[in-house]
């Protein structure tokens, strides 16, 4: 189980530190992939609406994970350029109007087809302006912890779950802390199993109850 998560992260076999999870490397693999899957996409025949319908849903997956890691990870940490950061965050914002205008459009078309054209020319020239003038940007003795991050948030994002201590030492927040800690849970636990006992002591009372009347009854019959 070690063995496998150290390779999952990128971490050594000895000392448990990162040793290729490149921040870097990381959000250009992800570039390239959406480059290829808008490709695999206008290679497909028009007359393949099922595979483009298909081909488009992963597009957008790919872009919704890949934004959300840059927004909540990456950006905070580009040093001395506020307004490039800026810039970026409203190209997100731009793909994702462009992504709901096509989710809009029923029928897969030459009309979606063009839609998809402006958002694969919108991501491609966003990702040459973020690999040249912001990456580079990023704290470079910080890379591969950032790295770490990254990788650990995105299987997160993907559904997949790891033992707490690992995104703890990849520096995730586990997901109970995000809604009041550990305590928090703890505390909601206690409530439930109190009204838990509440309801199980009136339902026990009203058994009681409904037990005495009939007593009563078969009393006065008597």
């Amino acid at each position: 189980m070690k063995k496998i998560l150290n390779a999952l992260f990128g971490l050594s076999e000895e000392s448990g530190e990162a040793t290729h999870a490149d921040v870097i490397d990381l959000l250009k693999e992800d570039h390239q992939n959406v480059k290829d899957l808008f490709q695999e996409f206008e290679d497909l025949d028009s007359s393949q609406t099922r595979e483009k319908r298909k081909k488009l849903k992963k597009i957008f997956e790919e872009l919704a994970i890949h934004t959300q890691l840059e927004e909540e990870l990456v950006y905070p940490l580009v040093e001395g350029n506020d307004e490039l950061v800026m810039n970026a965050k409203e190209e997100h914002h731009v793909v994702d109007l462009i992504i709901a205008e096509i989710k809009k459009v029923r029928a897969m078309n030459e009309k979606t087809d063009a839609k998809v054209k402006v958002l694969k020319e919108m991501v491609e020239h966003h990702i040459e302006e973020e690999e040249k003038e912001m990456l580079p940007n990023l704290p470079q003795n910080e890379l591969q912890e950032i790295g770490a991050r990254v990788k650990v948030r995105k299987e997160e994002l993907l559904g997949k779950e790891f033992p707490e201590k690992e995104m703890v030492r990849a520096g995730v927040q586990p997901v109970e802390e995000l809604y009041g800690g550990t305590e928090a849970i703890e505390g909601d636990k206690d409530k439930a199993g109190q009204s838990a006992k509440k309801a199980s002591s009136k339902s026990g009372a009203r058994t009681k109850s409904a037990k005495s009347r009939r007593t009563g009854k078969k009393r006065s019959v008597a």
